[in-house]
């Protein structure tokens, strides 16, 4: 199989012919130590090399900026961005900064709010570079972000959770200008080559789902639906991102298009053997190698013996893509990274050959 079939059939919760290998590459040293060299910003060209260096069968290239923008810098730290959200930069924010301060606090604010154009040039330049890159065949996958993320990047959490008792109906509206925005964005990632897209959208902390499951049906799942079955009817696969404890989330999200979950975080309790069990015929399993744990703070052989682990507890008939429980973030040796995909391809060739 090329590198793109094998992660697409584990996608559609076929075997394929090994365990396929992605993660998301958000380490600098890791690029110099591999590539020679660390990306200012995340790019297609660093990113997929590095990932070929890993033996990754799929790279992330998200929807990004458009030409020409530049933030507005309050100081050498902190910024506003295209959305009017403030962000501040830090030692190991890269590439994903923090929110600190946001433009929606009211019906007011929001009247007067006005969403970025998605349909701007240069937003999909780098997916689109992806194709004239030395790649190996490997998956392009894009990425967007749901309704939840957009609207606590607006509003931010505390004024969230207020508005689901004073005025639900406000985060209904801000729902509304997310998927009007990713929706678009969405297809022209598709347009632009992507084989399937991620959707973006943490839904629980590390003991329990943000929302209480009435909300989460009510309120929430509606927009999740729409957005989910816009990205399905252009053929992309969709792969939700969603960090934390979401085990109570999963049998609503079985009755969406989405194909496969990520990261399976351990540390929130998201069980692998259970929710294969219970949901292994609904997604495609993506993840569960401890990144806040085992890869920053284990040795090379703990860290193999996890990933057999997750091999061997995922893998049998199919739907099971190996990563990280998050992401290959600075806080996690480069030798523990080597081992993970080392003990990765040993592991993932013998789990559908029988050696």
């Amino acid at each position: 199989m090329t590198r793109k079939e094998r992660f697409l059939t584990a996608v559609g919760g076929g075997v394929p012919d090994r365990v396929p290998m992605f993660d998301f590459l958000f380490q600098q040293p890791l690029y110099e130590a591999l590539i020679g060299r660390r990306p200012g910003a995340y790019n297609a060209r660093d990113a997929v090399a590095l990932a070929l260096k890993l033996d990754h069968d799929a790279i992330w290239l998200p929807f990004g900026g458009f030409n020409g923008f530049q933030p507005e810098y309050l100081d050498g730290s902190t910024y506003i961005d295209e959305w009017g959200t403030t962000y501040r930069t830090n030692e190991s924010s890269w590439p994903i900064d923090a929110p600190v301060a946001y433009p929606i606090a009211d019906r007011d604010s929001l009247n007067r709010y006005r969403p970025p154009d998605p349909t701007l040039p240069g937003r999909a330049s780098e997916i689109e570079a992806f194709h004239a890159l030395p790649n190996d065949g490997m998956a392009l996958t894009g990425g967007v972000a749901g309704p939840f993320t957009t609207c606590w990047l607006l509003m931010g959490y505390e004024r969230m959770a207020l508005a689901l008792y004073d005025d639900p109906d406000l985060l209904r509206e801000v729902f509304r200008i997310s998927n009007a925005y990713n929706m678009e964005a969405a297809r022209i990632c598709v347009e632009a080559g992507c084989d399937a897209l991620w959707l973006s959208e943490d839904l629980g902390d590390s003991s329990h789902g943000f929302l209480k499951l009435d909300h989460f049906r009510s309120v929430y799942l509606p927009y999740l639906i729409e957005i989910t079955e816009h990205i399905a009817s252009m053929g992309a696969p969709i792969l939700l991102h969603s960090c934390g404890h979401i085990t109570d989330y999963l049998p609503d999200l079985a009755q969406t298009k989405i194909a496969a979950i990520h990261p399976l975080q351990r540390t929130a309790g998201m069980d692998l053997a259970q929710v294969k069990a219970e949901h292994g015929k609904h997604f495609c399993l993506i993840g569960n190698i401890d990144s806040s744990r085992t890869l920053p703070y284990g040795t090379p052989d703990e860290v193999a013996a996890e990933v057999q682990e997750a091999i061997a507890t995922a893998a049998p008939g199919g739907g099971y893509v190996l990563a990280s429980d998050h992401s290959l973030h600075d806080g996690i040796p480069i030798e523990n990274i080597l081992a993970m995909f080392r003990a990765g391809r040993e592991y993932g060739e013998r789990a559908y050959c029988g050696a």
